[in-house]
């Protein structure tokens, strides 16, 4: 699906719209990083800029400002036709190819950008500078935006110096229709490479083998760019929460722990799923998977507009922490952390964790992961159970309902399959 230019417009009048007169706002581009060598890591274009403007080239910005009496300008910085670049690693996009993918009109080139900025900001007698950067803290590594942000601070200490990313996080939280189908997409994908691992899956499988297995799906359809590294944890491996290693032996009787997502223009799918190495569940294992779903419908039941983040989370851990005492799992509900020790979700969109605001409540359009889990190291077994789920006025969609959960939907599918 091909996003309209005119939708991208859209978004950016919308958040025009919540900056004050006066304004410079600057979206700065992504840049290629070197690893090694004549080496680069492969490019993760800026999300906040694609957003705006559907641009994923390197080095592109957006510059958009509204001066006192309430004219807004845009304008689009791109590379200059480069012959040799062209030669060795692509074609790049022309002004007018540009515009026609974003909406805007003026395209110019990213030569000398500080001096764009200067000149603006001098001439055009704005107030505040709107700046899309992240926030590393004190103790972490200050890139080029976040110096960049230093830089116009000190150069202009007269102007108020505000972070746009928020505003923009504001934006995305929310999910458009198109939006909604590109994660649809990205889910079904998903399922598809999910069943045909589990279609191979035995005892004396490497768990490298089913990640393979699930990625070679995703990359007959196009999708080079995995969500997110798969954790693929078989036997006690799942109670490591990030275990990203997957390169053990998956033996009998024991259960594999599956957190995965394809990725689909950019959006993308996140799901776990807890299934048998041999087939079939033993009587203590369906048991637990059975509670973890249960909890998980719960908490969907608990998801809904109106509420903070933090308040969906606290309700859910005491459902949880009620329901595992009646089990006799954990004496107390005061002990929940000793089996369960992560948030219910998170947002996801264009980021597998996608941006968000804590003290913005929940609302219809957004979606969010719901994953409950139970991690026993003693009985050697780690087991989540990962959906994406649609808020709604009066009631949610859970986007991965297809997707086989169950132990007698997952049993089935791996007798039909074997």
């Amino acid at each position: 699906m091909t996003t309209s230019s005119s939708t991208f417009v859209s978004r950016r009048r919308r958040l025009y719209e919540r900056l004050n007169d006066g304004f410079l706002a600057v979206v700065p581009s992504s840049s290629v990083k070197s690893s090694s060598a004549d080496a680069s890591h492969p490019h993760v274009p800026s999300k906040n800029l694609f957003y705006l403007t559907g641009i994923t080239q390197p080095r592109s910005w957006l510059l958009a400002w509204k001066t006192p009496r309430g004219e807004v300008k845009e304008r689009l910085l791109i590379d200059r036709y480069d012959e040799h670049y062209a030669k060795w690693v692509g074609t790049q996009l022309s002004p007018e190819e540009a515009t026609e993918l974003s909406g805007v009109e003026d395209v110019a080139f990213n030569e000398n950008v500080p001096a764009q900025l200067d000149r603006l900001l001098v001439k055009k007698q704005l107030g505040s500078v709107w700046l899309d950067f992240p926030l590393d803290g004190v103790s972490g590594l200050t890139g080029a935006r976040n110096g960049l942000a230093g830089r116009l601070a000190s150069a202009y200490p007269h102007l108020e110096l505000r972070r746009l990313s928020e505003e923009i996080f504001r934006l995305r939280m929310v999910k458009e229709p198109g939006e909604l189908e590109q994660i649809r997409k990205a889910i079904e994908l998903t399922r598809k490479g999910f069943e045909r691992a589990l279609s191979k899956l035995g005892p004396g499988m490497m768990e490298y083998e089913f990640e393979a297995e699930m990625r070679y799906r995703w990359l007959l359809a196009g999708e080079r760019q995995v969500a997110f590294h798969p954790i693929v944890a078989g036997g006690g491996r799942a109670s490591c929460l990030h275990y990203v290693d997957n390169d053990n032996v998956l033996e009998e009787g024991q259960l594999l722990l599956l957190d995965f997502g394809a990725q689909y223009g950019l959006y993308n799918a996140d799901i776990s799923r807890t299934v048998p190495v041999s087939g079939k569940y033993t009587p203590r294992q369906r048991e637990l998977v059975s509670m973890v779903i249960a909890i998980q419908a719960r908490a969907i039941e608990l998801l809904r507009p109106g509420i903070l983040h933090s308040q969906w989370n606290e309700e859910v851990n005491e459902a949880w922490g009620e329901m595992l005492t009646g089990s006799g799992i954990i004496d107390s509900p005061d002990h929940l952390d000793q089996v369960y020790y992560h948030r219910i979700g998170h947002h996801i969109g264009l980021d597998t964790h996608d941006e968000s605001l804590a003290h913005v409540e929940l609302e219809p359009g957004m979606v969010l992961t719901v994953e409950p889990g139970l991690y026993l190291a003693d009985e050697g077994m780690g087991i989540r159970i990962e959906d994406d789920v649609l808020i709604g006025e009066e009631g949610n969609t859970v986007l991965s309902e297809d997707f086989p959960r169950t132990p007698d939907q997952i049993e089935a599918l791996m007798a039909r399959d074997g």
